[in-house]
């Protein structure tokens, strides 16, 4: 399905997924012929360009290259194979499932979502380039074409995460742990809002208004049916680093300065509350507050997940569940907090949830806020989800006992 949306314009913004170009051939038009000399040709004219561009990132980013990008490209087909490999890096499909099915527990995702194959098929959709931090090179496709005003886009966005890991080592940046989604989210803004935020100067320093409408018209008929029919969790979370993170950083800029900005790369900030609000980091940091749930588990009971929701993760799940109006102020409220989950034998499990607030007040909203979630919930169960609150000056404690015998009908989408 080809449609016009209002995320469309969302892509200008966020080339990290902005969506593979049509192929240099026209569709049903066959391609021309190369021969050895002028594909040689054409390679070194490509390559010039390429200079020319990180050049232009050097420019606004005002960092030099190291050394020159190494440049590669995959076929279309083999994306999949490509970030399923990356995946299982770091993960096994049983740490996924128990990760997945952590999230929803807490109400972030529907109990019955197959969360990998979720995962790879809304990133197979949005990948139009990469740069890979592992080998340090820069992937483009070799059947998908990048030119023009977008396709430049696109490559300055992933010529800046080359610059970032030569200045600032990527790979060594705690972007892979599994214990904490607030911390990854908060380093993957600066390093995804800092990339879009350098694409869109080069975008108005290099813009061709001869190609722009073709570009845009382009753009608005692209195929986001994965996309959007994904669950608002996945949705929010992958455009989030793009657009909060580059809000930040330009914050950051006309506040501090470069000295600032760079700051954010030498000691990256640790919550996502700190993006959303920067005035958090930046004069003075306000680290999260330490938390660890009051768990009481069974010694026969698995461990499913430690983690972090944060406050990104707290403002999506309050939308999700009709406090749209009030999830930033609510959520605005957090100042911390820990979650672990098991499985307790037959299918069963357990959340315990802890949460530190700013205020008495903030605490008892949410606490209400969550009631309610739970509540609107089990209307779409057989066998409801058992819950206990309780809220200790600014602290929340919640248990969630979520039984086997019937999954949800619905609720998150």
């Amino acid at each position: 399905m080809k449609k016009a949306s209002t995320w469309a314009f969302s892509l200008l913004v966020a080339a990290g997924f902005l969506l593979r170009w049509q192929p240099e051939a026209g569709a049903g038009e066959p391609a021309a012929a190369v021969t050895p000399a002028t594909n040689a040709v054409a390679q070194a004219k490509q390559l010039n360009a390429r200079r020319h561009l990180e050049a232009e990132v050097e420019k606004v980013r005002g960092l030099k290259f190291l050394r020159p990008v190494e440049y590669a490209t995959m076929q279309t087909k083999d994306l999949r194979g490509f970030l399923v490999k990356k995946l299982r890096q770091e993960y096994s499909a049983a740490e996924l499932r128990d990760y997945g099915r952590s999230l929803a527990m807490i109400g972030l995702v529907p109990e019955d979502l197959d969360f990998e194959a979720t995962m790879m098929e809304v990133l197979g959709e949005q990948v139009a380039a990469l740069y890979d931090q592992d080998s340090g090179r820069l992937f483009t496709f070799s059947d998908s074409a990048l030119t023009g005003n977008m396709g430049r886009m696109i490559l300055a966005h992933e010529m800046t995460h080359a610059l970032q890991d030569q200045h600032y080592e990527i790979k060594k940046w705690p972007i892979r742990r599994k214990d904490n989604d607030d911390l990854v989210a908060a380093h993957m803004a600066v390093l995804e809002g800092d990339a879009t935020l350098a694409m869109t100067r080069i975008f108005v320093r290099t813009l061709d208004w001869k190609t722009a409408l073709a570009d845009i018209g382009g753009a608005l008929l692209q195929n986001v049916e994965k996309y959007e029919r994904a669950p608002r969790y996945f949705r929010e979370s992958l455009l989030f680093p793009y657009q909060e993170g580059m809000t930040f950083l330009a914050h950051l800029e006309s506040h501090g300065g470069p000295a600032a900005v760079a700051e954010a790369f030498r000691k990256p900030p640790t919550s996502t509350s700190q993006i959303l609000h920067p005035e958090r980091f930046h004069p003075r940091r306000e680290e999260p507050l330490p938390v660890e749930p009051a768990a009481e588990p069974s010694p026969k009971w698995r461990l499913l997940t430690k983690n972090v929701v944060g406050e990104f993760g707290v403002t999506v799940l309050l939308r999700e569940f009709g406090h749209s109006s009030r999830a930033a102020a609510i959520a605005a409220g957090w100042r911390g907090d820990r979650y672990v989950t098991y499985d307790t034998g037959d299918g069963n499990a357990i959340l315990w949830w802890r949460s530190v607030w700013s205020s008495g007040n903030a605490a008892r909203k949410f606490a209400d806020a969550y009631k309610d979630i739970v509540a609107k919930r089990n209307t779409l169960r057989k066998t409801p989800l058992g819950l206990q609150v309780t809220v200790d000056d600014c602290t929340v404690g919640l248990m969630l006992v979520v039984p086997a015998a019937a999954k949800e009908t619905g609720g998150v989408k």
